[in-house]
């Protein structure tokens, strides 16, 4: 039943003015605080959001699907082109976010001994040294990551073959979800370019993020040299700031050291750099999760970084935004599978590239990403062969184990997640 409201009455009605008790009164002061609290909260949300609603934005693009997806491959590879049969969407309600990583505005101090993150850019324009699809269900809480290497030899529509890299246009990406829906039969929801100064305000608003390795590791080219201290022994833990993250995120020709002082230069070169890439993202989003995304320093490097730093497609509103990272407060980042394009390197007109390779492996992920095999349960990805279930290997040696079976999980083809490269984090130190 619903309250009777009250009725006014005469002054001579009313009752002697009542005294609160010192407990009632520390009772009513503290019911005013909240609700001003509450009051201050929710107009700083609504402030956010008429802000962010002001943000970058770029034109929503449709791509043309009249191209039967294919996987283009060397001629000289014996394996079929990949031609995908129709079936229902595995994932009806998951949707795909393509990932840039614009070299441009990296805001970097020129002073940092990490300078060399950004440096060599500029008058050139802006690239993209990251190009990822993250594709996301709302319903079963998965995640998975696709990442592209920049010298991915494919067809560039209307352009001919060249590096994938060619596809990026700085706040335009239909020549790069064209190219993708053409070579891989991947269409894109979502658009997020990220920018260096996005990546390092996020890495510090976290307070740094933490990466355990086996060996010291060293690039004089962007003044990586992350070493265990006096306290430390190996393995160890490194927390990034932002600057050294970037420089670390960023390094192809990064090296490790062994017990005699001798230095090894990882010769995966940019596969062994997206390995690493898609490691610290896990470990970025467990930082977040682990200080929380409302703590006042995450929220507002979050709110900076989506008003100055990140371009969206437009209609992507920031309830759709809202919405999504709910989606990701619930992802286990350890659960988000990992995988890249495979592919072999090939010298084309003097150019050294990457040659995308057509595999039952490969057939495998990008069902994942075209929406014909589910995320709830996806498979690791191992390279150069079919598994059942892979155990995670780690540290510098860059091998994968051999597929083990286990006792009640389903026999597949499905491939593993990729461990490309000889410096990776060990999977068995926490930090």
């Amino acid at each position: 039943m619903e309250p009777t409201p009250l009725q006014p009455s005469s002054a001579a009605s009313l009752p002697s003015r009542q005294h609160h008790t010192v407990a009632q009164r520390a009772i009513l002061a503290l019911n005013i605080v909240v609700v001003i609290a509450c009051l201050v909260g929710a107009g700083a949300l609504l402030y956010g959001k008429n802000e962010l609603d002001s943000r970058l934005q770029t034109e929503r693009v449709e791509v043309q699907t009249t191209t039967a997806p294919a996987v283009t491959v060397d001629p000289n590879n014996t394996a079929s082109t990949i031609t995908p049969e129709t079936f229902p969407a595995a994932d009806p309600l998951a949707q795909n976010f393509l990932v840039t990583g614009s070299d441009a505005n990296s805001c970097a101090d020129p002073n940092s001994v990490w300078a060399g993150g950004a440096a060599g850019r500029e008058g050139l324009g802006s690239r993209s040294d990251t190009i990822m699809v993250m594709r996301i269900d709302p319903v079963s809480r998965a995640a998975a990551v696709l990442s592209f290497p920049r010298d991915l030899w494919i067809k560039i529509p209307g352009h001919g073959k060249n590096r994938i890299n060619a596809a990026y246009v700085e706040n335009d990406y239909s020549l790069l979800a064209q190219t993708l829906s053409d070579n891989f039969g991947i269409e894109v929801d979502h658009y997020l370019q990220v920018d260096f100064c996005a990546f390092k305000r996020i890495v510090d608003a976290v307070g740094g993020v933490a990466v355990p390795f086996d060996t010291p590791i060293i690039d004089t080219k962007v003044g990586i040299y992350v070493h265990p201290d006096e306290n430390q022994t190996l393995p160890f833990c490194h927390t990034f700031s932002g600057d050294e993250a970037l420089a670390y995120v960023r390094s192809r020709h990064l090296k490790w050291i062994d017990a005699q002082g001798v230095k090894h230069e990882d010769n995966a070169a940019d596969l062994g750099r997206i390995s690493r890439q898609q490691d610290f993202l896990r470990r970025a989003l467990r930082a977040a999760l682990d200080k929380g995304l409302f703590n006042p320093s995450v929220a507002r490097g979050i709110l900076s970084t989506l008003q100055n730093d990140i371009v969206t497609e437009s209609g992507f509103t920031v309830d759709d935004m809202l919405k999504f990272a709910g989606v990701m407060h619930d992802v286990n980042p350890e659960s988000i599978h990992t995988y890249q394009v495979e592919s072999y390197g090939k010298v084309i007109s003097a150019n050294a590239v990457q040659m995308p390779v057509d595999s039952e492996n490969m057939r495998a992920i990008l069902a994942i990403f075209q929406g014909t095999a589910p995320l709830l349960g996806a498979p690791d990805q191992v390279t150069g062969g079919t598994t059942t279930v892979a155990t995670p290997t780690s540290g510098t040696t860059g091998t994968t184990a051999a597929p083990t079976t286990v006792a009640g999980a389903p026999v597949s083809t499905l491939p593993a997640d990729n461990t490309v490269g000889q410096i990776l984090p060990p999977d068995d130190v926490k930090c």
